[in-house]
């Protein structure tokens, strides 16, 4: 293991090189064809802890910078001991303890931090991996644009190191690009240089992130259960240099006397893109946390939401007209499994009012008994994670920051004013962060839930299903301050038990999956349309059953991405204006058409692996693939208003099954047999929105 002033541990995919005199990982060098990913070793080690100090609110303490380990070697690697670091300001009994063991999933570290000292420690960098660079591509780096059949926005990009990227769970980092600046730039702090990821919605909402480019990299994540606050720090210390450093930072608060945990990370090194490091954190994942949806949430092409009302504006419709809407959702032919309603309240926060412009309480109630004898289940959108701002709200209910304040904003907006949002001459909806630390929030939240039941709905829908990214430090909190993120999945949890010992056909849905909340959300409404799902990928490719939903107007081609992606279409039509389906006839075709394709192929769906891009070759093409056993399934799409000439072809030796053989069947969006397969190809012209799908057996 040992190799000179360097220490070796071999691990799934290559070998990790630890220094010993600092603890800093100084190298990551994949297996197969030896490739270095740090370019330039830092000389700290695997973690930072805040320190704050009088007069020096920023000061910190560095593993190997303030202090070097003592090496303890274990039958499967090693374990670096700090009694206490030291900078020039202090020396702090603060003891660190981590663990590098090379196992079959890849190199497990873990920290424990011992605050000995006097002072508390507010935050945690670990694990750090520091001085990681550019993948080295090849001598003869050229510039391409690549375009996007789907209307993703072309990414100008050079083949070679500056291929280099880090891969999120729903969003995608080219650091050597995006984190850049001039050389005479002087912006404050030089923050063009770094981006912060909190955990639990957006771009982070996997504990999971892959580094490197289409050839091969880095995938670290973590096996914690818990929704501590933390989040991850994307920072290029040299703008000169072609150097990331990747930290990921928590927020304990570790008083004189305590510890704290940091779980299990894993790092792995892999050949090939990000698929693989997916891969790896799907062996993990897949088991912890098993998704739960009911059999129709997954069969299901989509759901409906309407709107009643918009804020400032006379009402859409009355909620005596709900029933109507619910007439069009009740043809199965549509494959539409529930109506969303949004905006029935008369404001966010608690408790929930319904808007008395749309009716009273019995006529809801009355509403909703009615698309309950037409077999429509209703889910009734609520926002009370964001609170109001008034004497309604408790003290203790009010997430406060570092600095005792309240955190709120003006969320007044309405489709005439000008600006629509953030209208600067009105103020109606002055609303504050709520924290899920107060018990008293979390029981009135779940009996405001349980009052919409008794009302008619069958499911409710959680508007901001996050933990904010701070702790909160009302000091009326009946846990520490990054602990809300836990108490969020303990109410998420009371919430989806309740609703679905109403009715089985009931779902607790809401924004911001991430892997711990898979077990209770049954399908997410969030703010996507259906060319965002490409940035969901490794999420989608993680956890391939899930429902990410896609809002959907009334042009067809956002079903027809969304399905190609496999996601639960949110139908829009008119989005705000909520348009009946009747008046749509273009999307209303398409999506019967689409839910016809989704039951003849379903298996592909809702018990197969989606492989967005993996294996795939296409051109003048949007081609999404899925694999169910051996079978694969390719979905090929001209989502533009002209006919191109397609070609596509499928590897599937690539994620290790078999290569394909024969000619497949092609069958297009009317379900009909086309032809197209020439030479193992598929090649032919394909109609403005057009659809073909392509199933090997």
């Amino acid at each position: 293991m040992s190799d000179g002033p360097v220490e070796w541990l071999d691990i799934r995919g290559g070998r990790i090189g630890v220094h010993p005199g600092t603890g800093a990982l100084v190298s990551a060098r994949l297996g197969e064809d030896g490739r270095q990913l740090v370019e330039r070793p830092s000389g700290a080690g695997l973690l930072r802890v805040a320190l704050p100090v009088e007069g020096y609110g920023s000061h910190y303490l560095e593993a190997g910078v303030h202090g070097a380990p003592r090496v303890e070697r274990l039958p499967d690697g090693l374990r670096l001991v700090h009694t206490e670091l030291s900078s020039e300001h202090v020396t702090a009994a603060v003891r660190v303890e981590i663990e590098l063991r090379s196992a079959d999933e890849g190199l497990v570290v873990r920290a424990r931090v011992h605050n000995g000292s006097d002072l508390p420690i507010p935050q945690v960098a670990f694990p750090q991996l520091l001085g990681l660079g550019a993948v080295p591509g090849s001598d003869d780096a050229r510039v391409g644009l690549r375009a996007s059949a789907a209307g993703h926005p072309p990414r100008i990009s050079l083949t070679g190191s500056d291929e280099t990227r880090l891969r999120l769970s729903r969003g995608t980092v080219w650091p050597l690009r995006q984190l850049s600046m001039r050389p005479d730039d002087a912006s404050f702090l030089e923050t063009p240089l770094q981006r912060y990821f909190g955990y639990g919605a957006f771009e982070f909402s996997m504990k999971w992130f892959d580094y490197g480019d289409s050839r091969g990299g880095l995938t670290m994540y973590s096996r914690d259960p818990r929704y501590a606050a933390q989040g991850l720090l994307v920072e290029r210390p040299d703008r000169t240099r072609d150097e990331v450093d990747l930290r990921w930072l928590h927020f304990p608060t570790i008083g004189p006397g305590e510890s704290w945990e940091s779980g299990d990370f894993v790092l792995l090194l892999h050949q090939g893109d990000w698929y693989a490091g997916a891969r790896a954190f799907q062996e993990f994942a897949a088991q912890a946390y098993p998704y739960n949806a009911p059999q129709h949430i997954r069969e299901a092409l989509g759901i409906r939401t309407v709107w009643p009302a918009i804020r400032h504006a006379p009402p859409n419709f009355t909620i005596d007209v709900l029933p109507e809407y619910a007439e069009e959702v009740a043809d199965v032919e549509l494959g539409l499994a529930e109506l969303c309603v949004w905006h029935w309240w008369e404001k966010n926060g608690l408790p929930v009012i319904l808007n008395p412009r749309l009716g009273t309480e019995d006529d809801l109630r009355a509403a909703l008994a009615r698309c309950t004898e037409l077999g429509v289940p209703v889910s009734m959108f609520v926002s009370h994670h964001l609170l109001r701002d008034t004497d309604e709200t408790p003290d203790e209910w009010r997430h406060l920051n570092a600095a005792g304040q309240p955190v709120q904003d003006d969320w007044t907006y309405g489709r005439d004013f000008l600006p629509r949002f953030h209208i600067p001459f009105m103020g109606t909806h002055a609303m504050m962060r709520g924290s899920l630390l107060s018990p008293g929030l979390r029981e009135a939240i779940l009996a405001e839930h349980e009052r919409i039941l008794d009302l008619g709905a069958t499911s409710t829908c959680w508007d901001q299903f996050w933990s904010w990214f701070e702790p909160s430090y009302n000091p009326s909190a009946d846990g520490a301050p990054d602990e809300e993120g836990d108490r969020l999945l303990d109410v998420g949890r009371a919430i989806h038990d309740l609703v679905r010992s109403r009715n089985p056909r009931g779902t607790f849905s809401g924004e911001m999956m991430t892997e711990q909340k898979v077990p209770m959300l049954d399908y997410t409404w969030e703010w996507r349309n259906s060319a965002d799902l490409d940035e969901d990928a490794p999420f989608r490719y993680v956890f391939p059953q899930v429902r990410l939903n896609a809002n959907v107007n009334e042009h067809p081609r956002g079903a027809l991405l969304a399905f190609a992606d496999g996601g639960l279409i949110n139908v829009m039509p008119g989005q705000m204006n909520s348009y009946r389906l009747a008046d749509c006839p273009d999307l209303d075709r398409t999506l019967r058409q689409l839910s016809a394709l989704r039951r003849r192929f379903l298996g592909y769906f809702c018990e197969g692996q989606y492989r967005h891009v993996e294996g795939l070759t296409a051109v003048g093409c949007h081609a999404r693939a899925y694999s169910w056993g051996e079978r694969v399934l390719v979905v090929v799409l001209n989502a533009t208003d002209d006919a191109v000439e397609a070609s596509m072809a499928v590897d599937p030796r690539v994620w290790g099954g078999r290569p394909v053989t024969g000619s497949p069947t092609v069958v297009d969006l009317d379900g009909a047999t086309r032809e197209g397969w020439n030479d193992g190809r598929f090649s032919g012209v394909v109609e403005p929105d057009g659809l073909r799908l392509l199933e090997f057996v």
